[in-house]
């Protein structure tokens, strides 16, 4: 599969790009390219994959990306088919910033955002909810119109509190080819896999290179051991079955890969700082 670099043709005469997709399943592979992307969730659940971070979306799930970060959205495998997923995607050049908003001392506040993004930004459910009607008028707004709500869009969300940067200040970034590939191997088999046990060499031999060495390239490109981004996949997958899955805790253990229920809560709680029982009791409840 070679869908690595995405072309993103925004065209002369507009400064951004706006697409609302409605497709049986997100399908985008690992991926990157030049340009800053906002993406708006209006349906769907699954897995965020940016850089090195692993999170679970579902809707209104609002994130903007900054230029070559390495990203994908994918469905949970128990998503209906049924349910199609949706989402609002704006994406824009970095001429935009470099051009528009550097030289306005008024945009200094939206110029720190994109620069942040180079990260990924997450935002809350309160900011992307009262944000979800105005990225639907990017939708059907044109011209000056378009741009002007969009700058607007931009000023909200860059003085929104509760904003979390995804990817570690420690990944490294990479635009290499080969590499992605590699890395999209990679990360296609453990999100197949994660409920099973996943031995190095396995995972080794799936990106064509000896363990050891594995390790190092892996841990060089995460910024994590193999090990711990694995357990995040899996404490990730857990906590949306906690709170969606009529399962008990130890069910929902070995459903995720743990075959040892102790060492599902040690991890558990050091992702999240709270045990899988005071989690789903404290979901629940709201």
């Amino acid at each position: 599969m070679k869908a690595l670099f995405e072309k993103i043709t925004i065209g002369e005469q507009n400064s951004l790009l706006v697409k609302q997709f409605r497709v049986p399943q997100f399908d985008a592979p690992w991926h990157y390219h030049p340009e800053y992307e906002l993406t708006y969730i209006l349906r769907s659940v699954g897995k965020r994959f940016v850089g090195d971070h692993i999170g679970s979306f579902e809707a209104g799930d609002l994130v903007l990306l900054g230029p070559n970060l390495p990203h994908f959205w994918r469905n949970d495998d128990d998503q209906p088919t049924t349910q199609p997923a949706e989402a609002i995607v704006v994406q824009f050049s970095t001429a935009f910033e470099d051009i528009v908003l550097k030289p306005l001392p008024e945009a200094a506040s939206i110029y720190a955002l994109l620069k942040r993004a180079q990260f990924g930004v997450h935002f809350s459910s309160t900011s992307a909810t009262h944000i979800q009607q105005r990225m639907e008028q990017l939708v059907v707004l044109t011209g000056m119109e378009r741009l002007l709500a969009f700058l607007a869009l931009l000023n909200t969300l860059a003085v929104q509190p509760d904003t979390k940067l995804l990817a570690s200040d420690g990944y490294q970034l990479s635009v290499n080819e080969a590499e992605t590939e590699r890395m999209k191997r990679v990360l296609d088999y453990m999100l197949n896999q994660f409920r099973a046990e996943i031995r190095i060499e396995q995972i080794a031999s799936v990106a064509g290179m000896a363990p050891a060495a594995f390790c190092r390239y892996f841990r060089k490109r995460t910024n994590k051991s193999f090990v711990d981004y694995l357990n995040e996949l899996r404490i990730s997958h857990a906590r949306k079955l906690l709170i969606q899955a009529d399962m008990s805790v130890g069910q929902v253990g070995f459903e995720c890969g743990f075959n040892n229920i102790s060492h599902f809560h040690r991890q558990f709680k050091v992702l999240t700082g709270t045990t899988p029982l005071k989690f789903q009791e404290a979901a629940r409840s709201r």
